[in-house]
This record gives structure tokens, C-alpha cells and sequence, in this order.
């Protein structure tokens, strides 16, 4: 079954709720964990997934070979393979697509944003001996290697192993000129936090193409992680209400000024709960 440009099969399929509050995320791999999450919001096959990611790593295996040391040559040889190779990249021009999130279809079309790049790499480093984790850098996914010699950071949006001082660049243009790169910046993120970030991404990817229903079904996934994430709901919040679905999104606006009364975007939110019993009751009168 292929996906649409939306990052859905032709045929309706039944969500599962594979991810949910409780789970045991060391009992998967960062793979398999947004897999699994895609699945249930597109209905993409894991099994099929699985298939395809296992030729890959045959690919990458083949190339890399058998050495056993974790050495930066061993690790550029397998980023060439990737990268030059097999021609994985960044897509610069269509970035907040949802083809540029989703793993499955950058997995297919070699193409995506730093994230979906990011988890795949991370496989294929651990798959051929190396330590690796993810950071949910303030710039972007960075990956994290750790070889004989220290850690080295790599940039999945391309390939480049990249230095402390790029990465202080890099923080210098997210956060501003004063900014500066710390110690907690650099430190591997769990695969909890980064399963969030990356339905995150999707969520943010279906709200640009305007498929309000799957960024709904995202932002689901985000609060049975975190119930009581009062951001989400109020994000969700907000989903609702393009939905027209006008009740959920005032209960949801509610409980975020509850949870955060001081939060700047309180009176707005007022005014659009008020707005919306407005226009209900006029309905209703109507």
C-alpha cells in the first residue's frame, strides 16, 4: 500500500492505539517507536516498513563492513554511503511537508527533513556497531556518535560531522547572537522526548497541508504520552475549533487558563471561548 501526499492509504484502516501512556520505551528502538506511531495515523503497514529498512541496512552493511572499531573512518565511510551513495538528503524545498516527515516516505524517496533523517540514521549507525543517540538540538535533530576517541555530532540533514564551534553557530541563528552552547545542549535526548518531537512534526506537517483530522489524531498520540500537558491541549484546542467542534475546543481552552492563568495568550483565549458560546447560542436560538 503506498501513501498519498497526505500521508494516507487509499483505504480506510483502523487505529490501534499502538503508543500509549505507559509505554516501555527501552523496549523499542527509536525506529520502531515512529513506525509505530505513523501506522497509526496513516495506517502504513510496520511489517512492510520492516521489509524495506531491512534491505537498506543490507545496503549499508555491504558497504561499511565488518570492522569492529567505532573509529571516524569507519563512521565516514558509512555517512558516504548514505549520503553520496544512496543519495539521502534534506529537502530544502518542501520542508514542512508531511512526505518530508513521515519515516516511511522519506525512507522511500531519500528525501526529508532532519528528524525523519535523523531516526533512520540512528538504526543504521546502531545496526553496524555504533553508539548513538538523538539530540533535539534548539536548531534542529542533531545525532550523537560516540567513538573510541570522544563523541562526535553529525548534521542528518546532510551527512556533515560538525564541531562545537558550528553547533554554537547554530545556536547563535536559533536563539539569538548571545546565546551560547552548553553541556546539557550536547546531551542525548530519550527516546521518549524524541517520539514527542517527532509526532510533533507530523502534527505541525498535517496542520500546513491542512489535514486538520490526522493533525487531530496527532495531537492525540501527544496527550495519551503526556495527559496533562496543558499546551497540547490547548493546541488541540485549537484544532477543534477549525473543526467546528466547538464545545471540545472551549472545554480545552478552559483547561489551559486554568493550568496557566498567567500565560500570555489567556485573553485571547477568552475572547474565542466567548465567541464561540456566542455563536452557538445564536445557532441555537436560530
Amino acid at each position: 500500500m503506498e501513501l498519498d501526499e497526505q500521508g494516507v492509504i487509499e483505504q480506510p484502516v483502523v487505529n490501534t492505539s499502538i503508543i500509549h501512556e505507559g509505554i516501555d520505551y527501552c523496549a523499542f528502538s527509536l525506529l520502531q517507536l515512529a513506525s509505530m506511531a505513523e501506522a497509526e495515523i496513516t495506517g502504513q503497514s510496520i511489517v512492510q516498513f520492516q521489509d524495506s529498512m531491512r534491505l537498506q541496512l543490507i545496503i549499508v552493511k555491504s558497504q561499511v563492513g565488518k570492522k569492529t572499531e567505532q573509529n571516524l573512518d569507519k563512521l565516514q565511510t558509512l555517512l558516504n554511503s548514505v549520503y553520496q551513495d544512496q543519495g539521502f538528503k534534506g529537502d530544502w524545498k518542501a520542508f514542512f511537508k508531511v512526505k518530508n516527515a513521515l519515516v516511511s516516505k522519506v525512507l522511500s524517496r531519500r528525501k526529508g527533513v532532519p528528524i525523519s533523517l535523523g531516526i533512520l540514521l540512528i538504526e543504521m549507525l546502531k545496526e553496524t556497531g555504533f553508539t548513538a543517540s538523538g539530540i533535539c538540538f534548539p536548531s534542529g535533530f542533531i545525532v550523537k556518535v560516540e567513538l573510541e576517541d570522544g563523541p562526535i555530532y553529525v548534521d542528518p540533514f546532510n551527512g556533515e560531522v560538525v564541531d562545537t564551534k558550528q553547533l554554537e553557530l547554530k545556536v547563535r541563528g536559533q536563539l539569538g547572537n548571545h546565546a551560547r552552547l552548553t553541556n546539557e545542549m550536547l546531551q542525548a535526548d530519550s527516546n521518549e522526548t524524541i517520539i514527542k518531537r517527532y509526532v510533533s512534526v507530523l502534527k505541525a506537517a498535517y496542520i500546513q497541508a491542512e489535514n486538520i483530522e490526522l493533525a487531530l489524531l496527532c495531537s492525540d498520540i501527544l496527550l495519551r504520552l503526556d495527559p496533562e500537558d496543558a499546551f497540547e491541549v490547548r493546541d488541540r484546542g485549537f484544532l477543534f475549533q477549525q473543526l467546528d467542534c466547538f464545545q471540545l475546543a472551549c472545554n480545552d481552552f478552559t483547561y489551559f487558563i486554568e493550568q496557566c492563568p498567567e500565560d500570555p495568550i489567556v485573553n485571547l483565549l477568552k475572547r474565542q471561548i466567548k465567541q464561540m458560546n456566542d455563536e452557538h447560542n445564536a445557532q441555537t436560538i436560530h
